[in-house]
């Protein structure tokens, strides 16, 4: 029996693993998804930890091959989700731990909206993929709260990962109450913070970001994504002793 597993990520991505044994299955994803909302895996040319919003696993009797054309959710046809099944067996063990750090981002655009809402929500999901690969490098995990909760649930989920995470990183553009409240919360339980933001507004190109003045001396201004990667990486490198702590 050959298991494969498709894992839902932040923004509506999909991410396949396929052709795995069941105590591969089991314990190199499963288990630390439960535990941590979180599975390692080799996607393009880099291993790294991604945040899971939901985890689906199907089995089959015979591999699925990439060359044969046919997409794995095809080939899986109407196999049933065993995640229920795995999930029993991955609760009695334990998971390897991960440095999970919250990203603070307006989440805003529509993936489906007008040409002007799709470009905003393209530019942002775009520096949440920055950030999140290069946390990989790390062996961290970026988290991010979406817009599929309730009011209440949201800010419960979002109070809940803060406190879970190493520290934050916060991305200031557009400024939003709602990031400054996640903000505060995390300075209000002394996680580290590390501020970004882009130097012109995605909402209104050509307009200067404006900062509120208690932080703005501390955010680091970028223009594209290279730099924000660039300015990310130098603020983790000088910083990681503080950051990346081993509990």
């Amino acid at each position: 029996m050959y298991f494969h597993a498709i894992a839902v990520l932040p923004g509506g991505r999909r991410k396949s693993i396929v052709n795995k044994s069941e105590e591969q299955m089991l314990t190199d994803f499963v288990i630390p998804f439960v535990k941590n909302g979180v599975i390692k895996a080799r996607w393009g040319a880099t291993t790294q930890s991604y945040q899971v919003l939901e985890l689906r696993i199907y089995g089959t009797e015979k591999s699925w091959d990439k060359k044969s054309g046919v997409q794995i959710d095809k080939f899986i046809g109407t196999a049933k989700n065993r995640f229920a099944q795995f999930e029993k067996r991955a609760n009695k063990s334990l998971g390897a731990t991960v440095h999970r750090v919250f990203i603070v981002m307006p989440i805003q655009g529509e993936k489906f909206g007008t040409q002007d809402e799709q470009r905003i929500w393209k530019e942002y999901d775009a520096r949440f993929e920055v950030i999140e690969n290069l946390l990989g490098r790390y062996d961290a995990v970026a988290i991010r709260i979406d817009k599929e909760h309730t009011l209440d649930e949201l800010v419960k989920k979002i109070k809940e990962e803060i406190e879970k995470s190493a520290f934050v990183i916060a991305d200031l553009t557009d400024e939003r109450p709602s990031c400054y409240f996640e903000a505060g919360y995390a300075e209000a339980l002394k996680k580290p913070i590390i501020f970004m933001a882009s130097k012109e507004s995605v909402v209104n190109p050509k307009t200067p970001t404006k900062i509120h003045f208690d932080i703005h001396r501390n955010v680091n201004y970028f223009t594209n994504t290279k730099e924000l990667r660039s300015k990310l990486k130098s603020a983790l490198d000088k910083n990681s002793a503080k950051l990346f702590i081993s509990e």
